[in-house]
């Protein structure tokens, strides 16, 4: 074989191995878009769907933990706020949630989201920090001085 042909085909060889990282470590420029969208309830989605999203920009996921797979956020913002990891609902869920972790305390984050996404959040009785918007978006302060950003709807067995 020919040295040019050789080096052509170990290019092409090793270019193939290096694309699927590539992939996986770059957010696509609609990545906030699709997940503002369905964070704030406002869009329709399936936890298959979400969870070949993110294995396919994000990679494998961190942990599977509380019925749900977690995923490193690769430094996305969303709703004007940094995000540390996004996780979904496995799908043996009765819940089809979709979510963030966000580290900083929940009024800086409830503050952040309506000002950047333009609907507000009430708050709702109990002894933690928790909002909700009129469209089911739901806000949770942790403990940890982190907060919890989610969409969920229950699985009750009527629809796909």
């Amino acid at each position: 074989m020919k040295p040019t042909i050789c080096r052509y085909l170990i290019f092409t060889l090793l270019l193939g191995l290096a694309l699927p990282a590539a992939a996986a470590g770059k957010l696509p420029t609609h990545f906030g878009d699709k997940m503002e969208a369905a964070l704030s309830c406002r869009s329709e989605w399936s936890n298959e769907w979400w969870r070949s999203y993110f294995r396919q920009y994000l990679g494998d996921p961190l942990r599977v933990w509380g019925e749900a797979e977690w995923f490193e956020a690769q430094n996305a913002s969303l709703g004007g706020n940094k995000v540390s990891e996004v996780f979904v609902s496995l799908p043996s869920s009765g819940a089809l949630m979709l979510g963030v972790l966000i580290p900083d305390q929940i009024e800086t984050v409830r503050k952040n989201i309506e000002s950047n996404m333009g609907f507000v959040f009430v708050p709702l009785a109990g002894s933690y920090p928790r909002y909700l918007s009129k469209f089911g978006s739901v806000l949770v302060g942790l403990p940890n001085d982190q907060t919890k950003w989610y969409c969920a709807r229950w699985n009750l067995g009527n629809r796909p």
